[in-house]
């Protein structure tokens, strides 16, 4: 088997987000400026995927609480892991599969997702009317979502995900972490989950419109 390093190519650099490699440097280093390190070392955090501002924000509150221990270049390794669309018994199994790797104090878990893609190209306009503004109703069903990860149970999480049909891309890694923490608090671990900052990609007004959501969390085991 080769050991050749295969890249994949930046189809999208110049179009939502530059193509200088020292233009986004120094976005980044903006942003980690910017971001407060209120509780760290995480255990596992949550952050958007790279590219918008918004995201790229939201991004750096979740990397701020990253032990500074573990991000020297070329003193750790990474391990992809692809989570395709599980079922409830799948979230489980993987998450007990995964749950002493959780529990070991030097891996850290980065759960790359959005929250709520909305409008017509994505195929989801729910509108809750009592919120006001179509964003204020994006934002109540992202935060009702957000406050049922913070309560760490994955049951919870997927009725929300069957009640709503939120289009949290990340939302069956999520399912797998939460059941990965529900399986290590039966042994007594003590964690936290707590999200950091919450950003859209626009403000929509009309049916027209869309935009995605991002927001960033980490989780803390005492």
């Amino acid at each position: 088997m080769s050991n050749r390093v295969v890249c994949r190519e930046a189809n999208h650099a110049g179009t939502w987000y530059s193509a200088s490699g020292s233009q986004l440097n120094a976005q980044l280093e903006g942003w980690l400026s910017q971001a407060q390190s209120t509780i760290k070392p995480a255990r596992a955090i949550i952050a958007p995927h790279a590219g918008y501002t918004y995201c790229g924000s939201c991004a750096a509150h979740a990397y701020k609480q990253v032990d500074p221990s573990i991000t020297h270049k070329d003193e750790f390794s990474i391990v992809p892991v692809l989570v395709g669309a599980l079922s409830e018994s799948k979230e489980q199994e993987y998450g007990k599969l995964l749950s002493k790797y959780l529990a070991d104090p030097s891996n850290l878990f980065i759960i790359s997702s959005d929250f709520c893609h909305w409008g017509q190209r994505f195929r989801y306009t729910y509108y809750d009317e009592s919120q006001g503004e179509i964003y204020r109703s994006i934002e109540h069903l992202d935060k009702m979502g957000m406050g049922i990860i913070e309560q760490l149970d994955p049951m919870s999480f997927t009725n929300y995900l069957k009640k709503y049909r939120n289009t949290i891309c990340g939302r069956h890694p999520i399912g797998v972490l939460l059941n990965a923490v529900a399986e290590l608090r039966k042994s007594g671990l003590e964690m936290n989950f707590s999200f950091l900052n919450y950003a859209q990609s626009s403000e929509c007004r009309n049916w027209h419109d869309s935009s995605v959501s991002y927001a960033a969390g980490a989780l803390v085991v005492h």
